[in-house]
């Protein structure tokens, strides 16, 4: 049976800028659906199952962001801000405020349609994204596709470039069989990849590195003339297998709702920003564990870091001063290398 197309519900108050995206992903097989304001596209919310929304951000009404925040918990639909703001700043805010991509007018239509496939390939497979999410178990370690999460057998967070993480959910989802270079390059970055063979090797050089020096044992084996094989075993784990279910995580005095966002200290509620929480949630799971800053910023930002990018040292020192009535409760730099959640 064929699959039928993706919607994508384009949320913009000019009618001519709505008309060119909707024609342009028309062509490249989408459903696309129109709104010109928060209450046209809760209306279309209503009638259909879509994908992802492309969410302009000056809007008459209600504005983009307020419209993105109240699409936060909504893990069955992606969010890609489009807007003429185009700072820093503002792209910041609007990740802050739950958007998973932000896009500065005027929009580039390979770009966008680049930014919605990536966006669908992060959550390939994984359907309606329950509670938890899905997760991908082997040789000892864990892979929350949802959350772009892998950890080692010792439970510490292992940093992934958005190409590794593809490629090792490519993996993951194929085990013990063969697959070409030209099957990993369908399966890791889509149909419409302008990439190389070579670039495979690259990815699965690097990716094997990173899971060979915990493992100890060949996790992928080359195969000459044919392609790769991802040799261990691995089970599926739905959320409901999950010992400690993401939407109520506790460690000692931390508790962490992450279906209403919330964190409290012995029962005194935090106030945080989106980037707070997300990025205390991180810190707590880790709890006395280092975790790189790239992947503070792949999970609580959506982008790698970057040398220059002080985005996530900002948060962590405002993480700290709310933290600060309970000086118990520390987060320590790690030189160089990322953050430490300390608790009692």
């Amino acid at each position: 049976m064929e699959t039928p197309p993706s919607k994508i519900l384009i949320v913009d108050d000019e009618p001519s800028v709505r008309s060119a995206i909707s024609d342009y992903l028309s062509r490249e097989g989408f459903h696309v659906l129109e709104a010109g304001d928060g209450v046209a596209m809760r209306r279309v919310l209503d009638e259909h199952a879509v994908a992802i929304v492309l969410l302009d951000v000056m809007l008459p009404g209600e504005d983009g962001l307020s419209l993105a925040q109240s699409l936060a918990d909504r893990q069955d639909i992606g969010v890609i801000m489009i807007s003429a703001l185009g700072s820093e700043a503002d792209r910041i805010a609007g990740l802050e405020y739950g958007a998973d991509d932000y896009l500065p007018k005027p929009v580039s239509p390979r770009e966008l349609l680049a930014r919605i496939r990536a966006l669908q390939r992060r959550f390939k497979g994984v359907g309606a994204n329950p509670p938890g999410g899905l997760r991908f178990e082997f040789a000892g370690w864990q892979l929350d596709a949802v959350r772009r999460v892998l950890r080692d057998p010792g439970g510490v967070v292992t940093s992934l470039s958005d190409g590794e993480f593809s490629l090792l959910l490519a993996f993951v989802e194929h085990p013990q069989r063969v697959l070409s270079r030209d099957e990993l390059l369908h399966l890791a970055r889509g149909s419409d990849s302008d990439a190389f063979d070579r670039a495979i090797d690259t990815q699965v050089s690097r990716l094997r590195q990173k899971l060979h020096g915990a493992a100890g044992d060949e996790v992928i084996r080359t195969l000459r003339g044919e392609g790769y094989m991802f040799l261990p075993a691995v089970k599926r784990a739905a959320a409901g297998d999950d010992p400690s279910p993401a939407s109520s995580r506790v460690t000692n005095e931390i508790r962490i709702d992450s279906r209403a966002c919330e964190a409290s200290v012995s029962g005194r509620r935090l106030d945080l920003t989106f980037s707070e929480f997300a990025l205390l949630a991180v810190l707590v799971e880790a709890e006395g564990q280092v975790v790189e800053k790239d992947a503070l910023s792949r999970q609580v930002l959506g982008r790698p870091w970057r040398s220059f990018d002080r985005s996530v040292d900002v948060h962590v020192s405002n993480l700290r001063n709310k933290l600060s009535p309970f000086p118990a409760i520390s987060i320590e730099t790690i030189r160089r290398v990322g953050y430490k959640l300390v608790t009692p």
